[in-house]
């Protein structure tokens, strides 16, 4: 439900000054968009090893930084992503956010820095780079691009010329007291500027995507499906969750973490071109099949239903499929008044792709032996047929969940679409 205009919102409008106009500060909402940045920049991680810039077996999710890559000749890539929201922001060696991610690469580069090929800040904001015309010691000097290429022409740490050699050792005070730790970080520190935090996801859509292997000709829209899914790949990988039976009871790894969400940081380019064929794959659509239900008419065909159900020895699972139903003609009739332009494709591709589902299921089981077990296998199958539909062919069903679809399917068996395998006139005999 949408809140009227002329409705009050709830305590006002957040830290008003006295009533005032008072610009504000919603630190949930931009903690929430600075991970999906992160996110985003996990997706161009995995474009460049699907589009072969860089070979990747692997991409390691919040795993000792905040991605690890594991490139095909055995060796390592450890990236850290930063954000900064200021106007036209420039990092400089004063800024705690990069000093902090250099002290967690100098603890990397202690304890594996011998299979570590380079570091990588990836943010919004570039470095410093001073102009032809600075001339203050210390604004040079703030430049991490000018320190890092002063490493990088330097045999030793030592050799650091003026005045980055003072930055040099304010840095190794901040980084964990190693300058020769800190020198092979600096030498091996890349910086990649990403797209601005207001328009990644336009970015992306646009300059990423297409270069996927096979999404060069796909549309607008499809480019954004496929981004938001990839982006929710990356997303989950970055949780620390823990699936099907090792929720309940679980190995866990020696830092007291269970093992299986640690694999499950782990994405490989291979699980994510299967995604990219997957969405890519055209949803099939149903072109004016004249298949339709009618909303709103619950009694007599739940009535229906239940005779249906109980006739096939279903009578246990009508409950259930009676409140899926009523959920469903109710979400039906939402979406018909949120999207009264398109509910008519929309209505005929659900309850097509539904009703060829149950049918199948019906011929499926048209040589099962027993009577009394036929309903229920019927049964099973549209249970798995649906929730399949529901989370590999979203598109095919606009995207509406498992149960909406099961209660679609007991609206066109209450309207004698489809019978369980049992039609009514089978005999009277009660299934309970």
């Amino acid at each position: 439900m949408v809140r009227k205009k002329n409705q009050p919102v709830p305590l006002g409008l957040p830290e008003q000054a006295n009533g005032l106009a008072t610009a504000p500060s919603d630190r949930g909402d931009e903690t929430q968009e600075r991970f999906r940045y992160q996110w985003a920049i996990g997706v161009w991680l995995l474009a460049q090893s699907l589009t072969g810039e860089r070979s990747i077996r692997a991409l390691w999710c919040e795993h000792h930084e905040d991605y690890l890559l594991e490139l095909s000749t055995g060796r390592y890539v450890a990236v850290q992503v930063k954000t900064d929201s200021r106007e036209n922001a420039e990092w400089r060696w004063s800024d705690s956010a990069l000093v902090d991610s250099i002290a967690r690469f100098c603890v990397l580069e202690t304890m594996h820095g011998d299979v570590i090929d380079s570091y990588e800040f990836v943010s919004n904001a570039a470095p410093y780079v001073p102009g032809p015309t600075a001339k203050r010691a210390d604004s040079i000097a703030a430049s991490p691009a000018r320190l890092i290429q002063c490493c990088c022409q330097a045999s030793t740490y030592l050799d650091v010329p003026e005045p980055y050699n003072v930055v040099f050792v304010r840095l190794v005070g901040k980084t964990g007291g190693n300058a020769a730790v800190l020198f092979q970080v600096l030498r091996k520190l890349k910086f990649a500027h990403g797209p601005v935090l207001r328009g990644y996801d336009d970015t992306f859509a646009a300059s990423i995507i297409p270069k996927l292997p096979g999404c060069a000709t796909l549309a607008t829209v499809a480019c954004c499906r496929l981004r938001d899914e990839l982006i929710g790949l990356v997303q989950a990988a970055c949780r620390l969750r823990v699936d099907g039976i090792d929720g309940a009871v679980v190995y866990l790894a020696t830092n007291g973490r269970p093992d299986a969400a640690i694999r499950g940081k782990c994405i490989t380019p291979e699980s994510a071109a299967e995604l990219l064929a997957r969405v890519r794959q055209p949803a099939f659509r149903y072109v004016n099949s004249g298949t339709g239900i009618d909303m709103g008419a619950t009694v007599g065909r739940t009535d229906v239903l239940n005779r249906k159900m109980r006739n096939a020895y279903l009578g246990t699972q009508f409950e259930p499929l009676r409140m899926r139903m009523d959920a469903a003609d109710q979400r039906l009739m939402e979406r018909a008044l949120l999207e009264p332009d398109g509910f008519d494709a929309i209505a005929n591709q659900l309850v097509s792709t539904v009703l060829v589902e149950c049918k199948d299921a019906e011929a499926m089981a048209f040589d099962h032996a027993d009577e009394k077990t036929r309903g229920l296998a019927i049964y099973k199958r549209i249970l798995h047929r649906m929730d399949d539909l529901a989370k590999e062919e979203p598109e095919r069903v606009c995207r509406e969940p498992k149960d909406t679809l099961l209660g679609i399917a007991g609206m066109l068996s209450g309207e004698c679409k489809f019978a369980w395998g049992t039609s009514l006139d089978d005999g009277g005999q009660d299934g309970t």
